[in-house]
């Protein structure tokens, strides 16, 4: 079995070149434990960024959701108001339908130049009822 030693000299051809290579390691390993504390900080302050944010943030959007929710709910009475209000428009219109073509059709059924001249004989059959009134006035 080969010792330590002999294995060390086996690789590199001197102990310089052995030494040389240590060095880049160490400097290497140096390089990535900065790196990782590096990044473990930044880690750390976007945690700590983002519990604040939720911790600001999630009170002020409870709130506005709540009034949100509860203009939802009056929008909500107001819209079945008027429903309400449209169906007994609708029933109105309906049911006055009915009464104004009644009423069209009584109009259409008068006869307008029989009354006038109904009219016009009544005004001739009181004109002299009227002159004889007139007398008394005086």
């Amino acid at each position: 079995m080969e010792t330590e030693e002999t294995m060390d000299t086996r690789n590199y051809k001197t102990e310089s070149d052995r030494d040389a290579v240590l060095g880049e390691l160490l400097a290497q390993q140096k390089k990535l434990v900065f790196q990782a504390r590096l990044s473990g900080a930044v880690n750390l302050v976007l945690g700590i960024a983002v519990v604040l944010c939720l911790v600001l943030l999630l009170p002020r959007a409870r709130a506005e959701l709540t009034h949100i929710e509860s203009s939802l709910t009056a929008v909500d009475a107001l819209v079945a108001d008027a429903e309400v209000l449209i169906e007994n428009a609708n029933t109105m219109v309906t049911d006055n339908t009915e009464a104004v073509t009644e009423t069209v059709q009584k109009l259409n059924e008068v006869d307008f130049d029989g009354l006038n001249d109904a009219i016009g004989n009544l005004n001739d059959a009181i004109a002299p009822l009227a002159s004889f009134a007139g007398l008394f006035q005086r």
